[in-house]
């Protein structure tokens, strides 16, 4: 069995690691831990849980965490890598924060306006997108659990990006979920409820991730990237534009890239939300308009499991060598 501890419980992606880790045949959650309701146990927290669950949330505790085989980092950022510092080389880390994501520490400054706590620690972590780096995941001690967003336009736009002249546009929307189980006015029921707008158009921090990982397959690429907020609870629905350099079977390019992929499905028609909600699928419809000579992929994540919890069981699952898809199976959330 696969000892697990994790850290962070009492936020979103924690409960949906939780969630995954209850029904994966391979796991023994030995330890949760947060910065606030410890003492408590899970239930009194996500009441779901009654006569499910019922261990005691604990302070953090580093000594106990090295004696896991695994650790999940449900934190924010800063905070993560102050841990994963202590614990880097003792047990294995999957961190969902973004601080191991961005491989410059000076980019990092940049996009999240602090220095890092760790740069020594940033060559050293694998980036957990399984498509693009599963080999690499396999030996890794420090996984960088990808962003949601990023996730999904990444996905997108791999399969063809030798192909793409010029600028990546993706207008990608996302459920509130995305922004944390934080109280913010601009996520209050009134605030969001009927209403749909963008946001962060100076620059998502997700830009400097996106193109990374593109760049190490087209490095003329650039990304023009707009966040919206959708009135839903949970997933991501990014439209993704790219001008391509010849014509090409597109859908069976993505097809032959991703076949070996059983959480990439490349669908015939324009998916929605609910194709994916509540599962660890990313589904791609993929359309060549030839009158603009332009390729259009449309792309769908559970932003709280493909774009978070999920991926970062799948990474587990290719770092102890089992099935990719364990404890990660079911059907969307419909309706």
């Amino acid at each position: 069995m696969i000892r697990v501890g994790i850290v962070g419980i009492t936020g979103f992606t924690g409960l949906e690691l939780i969630k995954i880790l209850l029904n994966h045949k391979e796991v023994e959650i030995e330890h949760i831990c947060s910065r606030s309701e410890t003492d408590k146990r899970l239930f009194e927290v996500y009441p779901q849980f009654l006569g499910v669950f019922d261990k005691v949330i604990e302070p953090i505790d580093v000594d106990r965490l090295q004696r896991v085989d695994v650790v999940f980092l449900a934190l924010p950022h800063t905070v993560s890598a102050g841990l994963a510092k202590e614990l880097y080389g003792k047990t294995r880390i999957i961190d969902l924060s973004a601080d191991f994501r961005l491989k410059d520490s000076e980019v990092y400054k940049t996009w999240y306006k602090v220095g890092h706590p760790a740069p020594e620690l940033l060559h050293k972590a694998v980036y957990g997108l399984v498509e693009l780096n599963r080999d690499s995941i396999k030996d890794s001690i420090l996984v960088a659990n990808p962003g949601c967003y990023a996730t999904s336009v990444i996905l997108a736009v791999a399969p063809v990006a030798k192909y793409v002249n010029g600028t990546v546009i993706s207008d990608s929307k996302s459920g509130v979920s995305g922004a944390g189980r934080g109280l913010k006015e601009g996520l209050q029921f009134c605030e969001v409820n009927e209403n749909f707008k963008a946001y962060a158009i100076n620059g998502h921090r997700h830009i400097p991730e996106i193109e990374q990982e593109l760049k190490k397959i087209n490095n003329d690429i650039q990304v023009e990237f707009i966040p919206h907020l959708l009135p839903v609870q949970r997933g991501i629905l990014s439209t993704v534009y790219m001008k391509v350099a010849e014509e090409l079977d597109f859908k069976r390019v993505y097809e032959e890239f991703y076949k070996s992929d059983y959480f990439v499905r490349v669908v015939n028609n324009p998916p929605s939300l609910n194709n994916v909600r509540g599962t660890n699928f990313c589904d791609l419809y993929v359309h060549f308009d030839g009158r603009t000579s332009t390729l259009i992929v449309i792309s769908v994540i559970d932003n709280l499991i493909k774009g978070a919890s999920g991926q970062a069981v799948q990474n587990m699952n290719v770092m102890f060598g089992i099935d990719e898809k364990e404890g990660l199976g079911g059907y969307s959330y419909y309706p």
